[in-house]
């Protein structure tokens, strides 16, 4: 680094990070590790082990990524943006390069260990570059304001959630939150696709799999676990931890961003995003709103750096056109993450680009069509996979413009795609919108919202005056509900973006010096604010239960209700084929099963339709299956919310069982008296 740069290095940030503030990290981590092994000693040595493979995906792409800055011409940034970018083109980059060596088949552990090397060595260059950097910065005097020491110390009210964050991860997927279907979406695609590419060893179309044209930046990060450890079924706590890191990630982001408005404003940030109930609850769920949220607040916080530079220099402002580049890379990201980011966040970022107050409107043109083209460029990859493998770039959306009718996919299964994911007839007025809104947000039951985030975030516009980032701000949150309210189907999960502008806003009541019962008030309703959150966050995490259990508990059937895992698992001859009905999570199957999640063409169901009995029979047969796994609770409950063909039914398979489809073994559900799964043999032909 040059002398002129490190004297800007230094200006902006590095020299003012006092000792103190490693001596709180490293009792932050002490703290959520202690309490971690106190609530339970296993999940600690899981989170060891576990941990450490999720280390080995994460770091070394983070530690690549630390050259953007120097390529971009950014080292005068302070250092905490040097590592919030370097994590995030990182993480981001490497998504993309599994994608494009996924779809090239090139998936082999060999290949992926020698670029790892690679990324580790010139990653480990770039830390030591920054690391005399740093030791060559003269620190400057600190601040004599306590107050922002003090609640930067507040931080330490999040170690309750950082503990509770890491229970819930440790557990194998499939284990907590019933309101997720107990994981159900994480073993029927987002691990379960990742497993399914590695065994073809390319990533490719999934005909019986329609979440497979989803794009997938953080299912990227489960795949390379897959292919870097292994085996697939024991990859389950690290994709969690994985996803946990992303949400913490998105603290440590609202921090940096925050702190480009003051100290104060940064804990604060920080502190609302890191206590709110959301971040321990996603982090047991390898999803992909953690990545959605991580990119989100880059890219937010980009954005909101450009426009203040623009405000201080109206005509040419040094590294806006980059920092415009990087926005709008990073809203491609979170794009890649979740369609949703689009019209939550790509599109309200790119309308803040061209509300820039520059002189020219031409300029203003330029830069949200510099926004718009970085931000297609790193959606890209997965719009043109979809595009080829389907003829629908974002297939299934938009399917009445694209027609689209791949393998597996009709007109058929685009009225059940629409009727699905549309809201309960009950929430289609206006007047139903809002009150669900107000249900599933601030007056959320399980709170993971909180109301302190809210009522802050109020505050904050209300006690000072409303700059253009406010502005911007207050926009975004405005697309982003009204996307949820007209475009989604009123899921809570969906509105977890809204975190990205509402923390940003509760962090911004500190931009100015206050008046110190300002200040007081403020730190008085964090801590209130965490008691609270704590208090239903905590609820949640003790009536699951948690131990910490491994994945073998489900695969080798020691679980109440999974008991049918280990006989196909173990019991099944080798040569077995099984057809799958009504279940779709086939990720704790070591073998490979045949299955067909409720949107796709089953060709089961179509055979039923269309054929005898016995003509079913012999079609299974023709198909050499060798056995057929019924879930019936599956089916039923499929029923009542996206719908299952009707002709599936306990008659049916009583009326097959007289031409050569017997009961293997009948398991019942730990609980519910109904039935619960049934696994057929297929007689051989005489």
């Amino acid at each position: 680094m040059s002398r002129r740069h490190r004297e800007r290095f230094h200006h902006h940030d590095v020299a003012i990070t006092p000792n103190w503030r490693l001596r709180f990290s490293i009792l932050f981590i002490t703290v959520t590790l202690f309490g971690v092994g106190v609530v339970s000693p296993y999940a600690l040595i899981t989170l060891a082990i576990d941990g450490l493979s999720a280390g080995i995906v994460l770091i070394p792409p983070m530690m690549a990524g630390l050259w953007v800055m120097r390529f971009a011409r950014l080292d005068h940034m302070p250092l905490r943006w040097h590592l919030l970018l370097g994590t995030s083109v990182g993480l981001g980059g490497l998504s993309l390069a599994i994608l494009l060596g996924g779809v090239s088949g090139v998936l082999q552990r060999p290949v992926w260990l020698a670029i790892y090397i690679a990324l580790t060595t010139v990653g480990v260059l770039r830390v030591k570059h920054l690391w005399l950097a740093f030791r060559t910065t003269q620190p400057r005097a600190p601040s004599h304001d306590k107050s922002v020491n003090f609640i930067s110390a507040l931080l330490l009210l999040a170690c309750p959630f950082a503990i509770m964050s890491l229970l819930a991860a440790v557990n194998a997927p499939g284990l907590i939150w019933q309101e997720e279907g107990f994981g159900y979406d994480v073993l029927e695609y987002h691990l379960q696709l990742p497993k399914e590419y590695l065994a073809e060893g390319r990533i490719s179309y999934r005909p019986h799999n329609v979440y497979g044209n989803f794009p997938a930046n953080v299912e990227m990060l489960y795949l390379t676990a897959m292919i870097l450890h292994g085996p697939h079924v024991d990859v389950g706590v690290i994709a969690n931890l994985i996803h946990a890191a992303l949400m913490w990630l998105t603290v440590f982001a609202a921090w940096v961003v925050g702190k480009d408005f003051s100290p104060r404003a940064g804990a604060v940030a920080a502190v609302a995003m890191g206590t709110c109930g959301w971040v321990p609850y996603l982090s047991g769920l390898a999803y992909t709103e953690g990545g959605l949220l991580f990119f989100g607040m880059v890219a937010t916080g980009l954005t909101l750096r450009a426009l203040r530079l623009n405000q201080q220099d109206k005509h040419n402002p040094p590294g806006q056109w980059r920092l415009w580049t990087l926005a709008s890379a990073m809203a491609g990201l979170a794009c890649g993450c979740k369609y949703t980011a689009g019209p939550m966040i790509a599109l309200p970022l790119c309308l803040a680009a061209f509300w820039t107050p520059t002189t020219s409107v031409v300029r203003r043109l330029g830069f949200a069509c510099a926004f718009s083209l970085a931000t297609l460029t790193t959606l890209s990859p997965w719009l043109i996979k979809n595009a080829v493998a389907t003829g629908n770039p974002v297939f299934p959306l938009l399917n009445q413009v694209f027609k689209a009718q791949p393998e597996g996919w009709s007109v058929a299964q685009d009225a059940r795609w629409m009727a699905g994911h549309k809201p309960a007839p009950s929430e289609r007025s206006m007047t139903a919108k809002l009150r669900t809104l107000w249900n599933r947000t601030a007056a959320d039951e399980k709170h993971r919202f909180g109301p302190i985030v809210l009522i802050l975030a109020v505050a904050g516009l209300a006690l000072r005056r409303i700059r253009r980032e406010d502005m911007t701000l207050i926009f975004l949150l405005f697309a982003q509900l009204t996307v949820w309210l007209f475009a989604t189907h009123l899921y809570a999960r969906f509105a977890v973006v809204l975190l990205i502008p509402l923390t940003l806003l509760a962090g911004s009541i500190l931009r100015e010096t206050k008046p110190i019962a300002v200040r007081a008030g403020v730190f008085t309703l964090l801590a209130i604010g965490c008691l609270w959150n704590g208090y239903f966050s905590g609820k949640l995490i003790a009536h699951e239960a948690i131990i910490g259990a491994p994945p073998s508990i489900f695969y080798d059937g020691q679980l109440p209700g999974y008991e049918y895992l280990q006989v196909i698992n173990q019991d099944l001859p080798t040569s077995a084929k099984i057809l799958m009905v009504g279940d779709a999570k086939a990720y704790y199957m070591r073998r490979e099963v045949d299955y067909c999640v409720v949107f796709n063409r089953s060709d089961f169901i179509e055979t039923v339709r269309s054929k005898t009995d016995e003509g079913i029979v012999d079609w299974l047969r023709e198909n050499a299956y060798t056995h057929v796994l019924v879930n019936w609770a599956e089916i039923n409950r499929l029923r009542q919310s996206y719908g299952f063909a009707d002709v599936i039914t306990p008659t049916l398979f009583d009326r097959l069982s007289q031409h050569g489809l017997h009961v293997y073994q009948a398991f019942d559900h730990p609980v519910d008296t109904a039935r619960y799964i049934t696994l057929y043999e297929v007689e051989p032909s005489n």
